[in-house]
């Protein structure tokens, strides 16, 4: 026991421990403070800036987020065009006919890619907004938590 023989008596080997747990606690907090600096959101990218009308539009969702985000099997995205400097949400979708359940979900940190085939819609500046519940698991019902939107793109 070479290293208690270092310290004069035990009230020294004691403020050593107390130092070192005090300094593993100051690291702790400042790694979670820089941490929680870090975006937090996700990140929804098209594969390309111009669509035509009935094109299969490409969607990479990356999740930044430190929860899982999952999306619904009734209702997983919503296209927006842009009028008059307002977003409005197209209105082709009918009722649901099974219950709306929670499909997919992508972890923290990883990202998806999706296919999506356009319908016939009017040209000029469109989104998608991705209504997602967070830290659900698959087969629980879908309930929107946050919604998050993707880059804007020109459909032509």
């Amino acid at each position: 026991m070479e290293i208690f023989k270092t310290f004069k008596s035990p009230k020294d080997f004691l403020i050593v421990i107390i130092l070192i747990v005090f300094a593993g606690i100051v690291f702790w907090q400042m790694g979670d403070y820089f941490y929680n600096l870090l975006p937090q959101e996700v990140l929804i990218i098209t594969k390309e800036p111009v669509y035509g009308s009935n094109d299969t539009l490409s969607l990479a969702i990356k999740n930044i987020l430190p929860g899982k985000i999952c999306f619904s099997s009734c209702y997983p995205y919503y296209l927006e065009i842009k009028n008059a400097e307002k977003w409005k949400t197209y209105e082709y979708y009918e009722n649901c006919p099974h219950p709306d359940l929670i499909e997919s979900c992508i972890d923290p940190g990883y990202a998806r890619f999706f296919s999506i085939d356009l319908p016939s819609i009017s040209p000029g500046l469109h989104r998608i907004r991705v209504p997602v519940t967070v830290d659900e698991n698959t087969g629980e019902e879908f309930r929107e938590d946050k919604f998050y939107h993707s880059n804007e793109f020109i459909i032509r």
